[in-house]
């Protein structure tokens, strides 16, 4: 082992000293006997052992006896080196050295059982007052304790505590390491970044134990199917790298398929059974960078493009990937800074009763026309928005506005409705309830000219709990309407304990009714099965005739689309109702 620093030792400056006096033979055995003594008295559990010119025990005290496993009586007489055979031959250098007076080290010792344990040796050669070494003395400490904790802080520092795999700053270093060897050597390596699929909705849902126990699973799972010599580390969260040294794009797309056939069987947690899967991302060494930093981006950036690919499935980077995230960077930076600068607006599609064939509410919709990126279409910012939290902020402002809205058509004594739709960020958000109180109470509003709007999979997803956040809002007067019904995943025996108001047939349905039998069913059911719940029925995306007459055939209640009107401004709105153009085309 390594040399540590010479450290003074009070036993052996006690000792030493001691024996220094010694040469008297009339003198010498009461003097010893003294010192034996002397030394079991020691108050630290310090062992100690002194050896003759010849390497031989001449004593030992009872803590070294013991620590090794033997009685005083059996040591003494055989070789010091017995104790401590880690311990240098000849470790003091000829006397009159001006260094040769005290030696310190680490290194293994052995017990009577064979057993090796840590030990701190510290060695000092005692000579007499003519200079001649008569002896050694050595101390020995047990940092076998010490050495535990040592492993307890490295196994802190460099590993995940869920999954005993690399942590992200220990796989970064080792990633290091293998760029700079091969680069030296003119080979190739792959990173693959894997994310699980719907993680979140599980963490949520089950609680954060149950997707700590998916994620030991998982890590198990893909720690078996991988040889030594590939890397595989947590790097947060639900996400995992892979690093695959002398590899390319064949290579790597074999490892990718061999993960991805790992989540094709279920996972066992908690006695129940269920299934994830994961998209993966992958950026080559040097194609892609010749750096950690580049690397992990890259394949990250490659990850989220295969999640934006549907899922469960795996990307190569590209520079087209990476195009699209720096425009995504980009756009979340002006997105921030739209929403200091005012940037966003909103629009009000016209929603019509189909039975008095009058203008009854308009659904608010988010628009950002920004000076960096000009018109930006709601189908690219939202998700960013969404991702990246400031769902949050655009949400609130969102509300805010239409309820201002809502109370100046309140006053004007035309009374519209306004829906508003809620992402399911914001509706999971804990302070989601209080500032929906708190946004109407400072408008001024009737709550019952307020609709929110949320998606089927967000209710659906969490149904037990969101039935009282449900409950939470109707008892503040809003009402409650479910968006793009019939592309989610609804549950007939949870819809009916829902406290809302209304349906709304997702566009998509609605669009193939005059050419598409299968299309115009559904619809027909979803007005069916609301009107048996008593519940309102809003038909989205109406753009001709004959799908008015389809949905006024079977008593659809409400409409909205491009036939009647396009989304317009609030002003443009008001002077269409002052021009006494509330019905319908």
């Amino acid at each position: 082992m390594d040399d540590m620093a010479p450290l003074d030792h009070p036993a052996l400056t006690l000792i030493g000293g001691a024996l220094k006096e010694l040469g008297n033979p009339q003198q010498d055995e009461d003097r010893l006997e003294l010192l034996k003594e002397a030394i079991d008295c020691l108050p630290i559990r310090t062992g100690i052992t002194i050896s003759d010119v010849q390497g031989r025990i001449v004593y030992v005290n009872a803590v070294q006896a013991d620590m090794h496993g033997y009685s005083a009586g059996e040591l003494v007489g055989m070789p010091a080196r017995l104790l401590s055979p880690g311990a240098p031959e000849s470790p003091f250098p000829q006397v009159g050295h001006p260094e040769g007076s005290f030696w310190n080290r680490e290194c293994l010792s052995r017990r009577k059982s064979g057993a090796s344990f840590p030990v701190l040796l510290s060695s000092i050669p005692v000579r007499n007052r003519q200079g001649r070494c008569i002896g050694v003395v050595t101390a020995c400490e047990d940092i076998t304790g010490h050495k535990d904790s040592q492993k307890q802080i490295e196994q802190l520092a460099n590993y995940d505590p869920v999954t005993q795999l690399p942590n992200r700053a220990l796989f970064m270093g080792r990633l290091q390491q293998a760029i700079v060897s091969c680069g030296q050597q003119k080979k190739r390596l792959a990173l693959l970044f894997l994310d699980l699929d719907n993680f979140k909705d599980l963490n949520d849902t089950r609680g954060h134990e149950f997707g700590d126990k998916l994620l030991q699973e998982v890590a198990r799972r893909l720690s078996g199917s991988l040889p030594e010599a590939h890397c595989l580390a947590r790097a947060g969260g639900d996400e995992f790298v892979v690093m695959l040294g002398s590899a390319g794009e064949k290579e790597a797309s074999a490892a990718a398929r061999r993960l991805q056939e790992l989540f094709c069987r279920p996972f066992l947690i908690d006695g129940l059974q269920l299934y994830s899967s994961t998209s993966i991302g992958i950026a080559l060494y040097p194609n892609d960078g010749e750096d950690v930093e580049t690397l992990l981006r890259c394949a990250d950036a490659a990850m989220y493009h295969a999640k934006d690919e549907g899922k469960s499935n795996y990307q190569f980077f590209s520079r087209e990937i990476n195009n699209t995230i720096v425009r995504r960077v980009a756009l979340e930076t002006s997105i921030r800074l739209g929403l200091a600068r005012g940037e966003f607006f909103l629009h009000y599609q016209p929603q019509w009763d189909l039975a008095t064939n009058r203008l009854i509410g308009a659904e608010a919709l988010l628009r950002w026309q920004s000076p960096e990126f000009g018109k930006v279409s709601p189908e690219e910012f939202i998700p960013i928005a969404e991702m990246s939290g400031l769902i949050l902020e655009l949400g609130e402002m969102v509300l805010r506005t239409a309820c201002r809205q809502a109370k100046s058509w309140q006053e004007s004594c035309c009374g519209l409705k306004v829906a508003i739709n809620i992402s399911g960020r914001q509706f999971s958000h804990p302070g989601f309830l209080s500032t929906v109180a708190r946004v109407i109470g400072e408008s001024g509003v009737a709550p019952s000219l307020i609709e929110l709007e949320l998606t089927e999979s967000v209710i659906m997803g969490k149904a037990d709990r969101n039935v009282d956040a449900l409950r939470a809002l109707k008892e503040m007067g809003v009402r409650l309407a479910i968006d793009d019904f019939g592309t989610g995943y609804s549950s007939l025996s949870y819809l009916k304990h829902f406290p809302i108001d209304a349906i709304k047939i997702d566009r998509s349905f609605i669009a193939e009714l005059d050419g598409n039998s299968d299309d115009a069913a559904i619809t027909e059911a979803i007005i069916s099965l609301a009107h048996s719940l008593k519940l309102k029925v809003v038909a989205e995306g109406v753009e001709d005739e004959a799908q008015l007459q389809f949905l006024r055939a079977r008593h659809c209640d409400c409409a909205q689309g491009y036939y009647f009107a396009e989304p317009m401004s609030a002003e443009e709105l008001w002077e269409r109702l002052a021009a006494g153009q509330e019905s319908a085309a």
